[in-house]
């Protein structure tokens, strides 16, 4: 005898008068440590019964137990109790879904396996009841919670179809094995019976045939293949691909893709049924993202359904691969020395006429800021500021040469970067505490700071911070020509015309000088910048022509002395 269900069993055999045979499934359900205890209760109750009838001191009514088998219904509150406790967990991702389900699923296997599962029709009603009374139990538990401790709680549509699914994923393998142990038994014994079909009375060799054959495929049964031609119902069992154990696979295996990939619910419930996304696209479009190191996002699967070769240039443009003329301009900016993530972004976005403004106004802008090293002293390979045009570039793209030269940013960037020069000169000059002077804000500006330089390279005292305030640019240009001077008499030298007269008519990119600023002031500045790293200044520092506009002062000095942090 096949046992799937002691109690409801043990009473159909005490209707039957089988006493013995009753009391060893009733003793099943008593020892079994997963039943319920209203279940162990009423199994004792029928023990006792029987035993009392076995002694001869009862007589049993047989009537009473050929009514309760009709009465009979199987009950799904465990499931429903499972089901509610994990939607009221903490549980948010899958792999927490899957933690949840697996340890708590095996005290359920006993009371699984009491279900008659007789056919894949039988299993999917079976599948059905449960969702609609687990969903009846979680918005029941909701609406009181809500009356009594935290109003406005909403119910989730999409977690609860994650834990159905996941919960339906991990009993599915336990409900099939009980299915086959059915159709093993039937095979053995014939009692074709069991699959509750009036039809099938007698177990024919056709019938052996198709049970066997189930078997073999370890597959639910379908009730139809009793009905058809045994050459149609031979097909289908030969048959790979195109049957129900087939897609079933296929669902699971894009359910493993979809959720490798953190997909939402939302968009697994989207693509699970799309019959044009089959799984051999799905599994392609994920191995050659793998390949790229990126994750499978919904538009490349959405793209994958109008062609393959959408999905795979999407998912190349995000891994940073274009293609065509915007490749090439990518590898362009790579080169001028832009990170992989800017120069992708700029080649995407820019119009291929407008390219060659932003490679000439990356290369511009670090050809200024070399130029005029002397007066920001930020090195062209500086990092910083590299980056912070990178950011320019992306940001204003074909305007990003108006928004750096003719708008200021770029003298902006520079004057923000040398802020830790001038603070560390400060500190130097007047001491650590400078910065907390409420007049801090002017004393930090680089006209200050080459103030400060003048009077430390031509005069014997420093002035208070209060007198270097006081010192306007007005007043201030009559003292550079005086020091200017000075400085080429203590130094013996002489400033030939034509690099004089070059100065005079340089006129900055950043545009910092102001109506104060004087050829002697720029020559000075480039004194000073010598100086600091090093350099003798003298005739021959001179004659050698360093000090022309446009000349590389930077690639003089570098490695003579400090680094521009002097």
């Amino acid at each position: 005898m096949f046992v799937y269900d002691p109690m409801t069993q043990g009473i159909e055999l005490l209707a039957q008068r089988e006493l013995q045979s009753a009391e060893i499934l009733f003793l099943n359900v008593v020892n079994d440590p997963y039943s319920q205890p209203e279940e162990t209760k009423r199994a004792k109750n029928f023990l006792n019964e029987i035993r009392a009838c076995q002694k001869g001191d009862r007589k049993l009514d047989f009537e009473v137990y050929k009514k309760l088998v009709k009465k009979l219904i199987i009950s799904l509150d465990y499931v429903d109790e499972l089901l509610s406790e994990v939607y009221f967990s903490g549980a948010i991702s899958y792999q927490d879904f899957d933690l949840q389900f697996s340890s708590k699923i095996p005290t359920l296997v006993s009371r699984l396996k009491q279900i008659k599962i007789s056919d894949i029709s039988g299993r999917d009603n079976l599948f059905k009841k449960m969702e609609k009374s687990g969903l009846r139990r979680v918005k029941k538990e909701l609406k009181e919670k809500g009356k009594h401790s935290s109003p406005g709680q909403i119910f989730d549509p999409f977690r609860w179809k994650t834990i159905y699914r996941k919960f339906i994923e991990q009993i599915n393998p336990v409900l099939l094995e009980r299915h086959l142990e059915l159709l093993d038994y039937i095979l053995a014994t014939g009692e074709i019976q069991l699959l509750d079909d009036p039809k099938l009375s007698v177990s024919t060799p056709k019938h052996n045939w198709i049970i066997e054959s189930t078997l073999n495929n370890e597959w639910y049964l379908l009730r139809s293949y009793f009905f058809k031609a045994r050459s149609e119902t031979q097909f289908q069992f030969k048959k790979k691909e195109g049957t129900r154990k087939y897609w079933e696979e296929v669902k699971y295996k894009k359910i493993k893709i979809f959720e490798a990939c953190k997909f939402s619910e939302i968009d697994i419930q989207k693509f699970l049924f799309i019959d044009k996304l089959n799984y051999k696209t799905l599994e392609e479009i994920y191995k050659y993202s793998q390949a790229l190191g990126m994750e499978l996002m919904p538009r490349d699967v959405s793209l994958a359904l109008r062609g393959i070769d959408k999905s795979k240039d999407h998912i190349k443009e995000r891994a940073g691969f274009l293609i065509g003329s915007r490749k090439v301009f990518q590898g362009a900016l790579i080169d001028l020395g832009f990170s992989k993530a800017n120069a992708y972004i700029v080649a995407k976005q820019a119009k291929r006429s407008n390219n060659h403004q932003i490679s000439k106004a990356f290369r511009q802008s670090l050809q200024f800021t070399s130029d005029e090293i002397f007066w920001y002293r930020i090195p062209p390979n500086c990092q910083k500021i590299k980056a912070d045009i990178e950011a320019q570039c992306v940001k204003h793209l074909s305007t990003v040469r108006v928004h750096l030269f003719e708008r200021g940013r770029l003298n902006k960037l520079l004057l923000k970067a040398g802020k830790a020069l001038i603070r560390k000169y400060l500190e130097k000059i007047y001491g650590d505490k400078v910065s907390e002077l409420h007049c801090y804000f002017r004393l930090e500006t680089i006209h200050q700071y080459y103030k400060l330089k003048f009077f430390e390279y031509n005069h014997s005292q420093i002035p208070s911070v209060s007198e270097l305030i006081k010192v306007s640019r007005k007043q201030f240009q009559s003292t550079v020509l005086s020091g200017y001077k000075t400085f080429l008499q203590k130094k013996r030298i002489d400033i030939p015309s034509s690099l004089y007269n070059a100065i005079a008519m340089h006129k900055s990119g950043t545009g910092w000088e102001d109506s104060y600023t004087t050829p002697e002031e720029k020559l000075l500045l480039r004194f000073w910048f010598l100086m600091d790293h090093g350099v003798a200044v003298n005739q021959k520092t001179i004659n050698s022509g360093v000090l022309k506009p446009g000349e590389d002062i930077w690639g003089f000095v570098k490695g003579q002395g400090e680094e521009c942090n002097s």
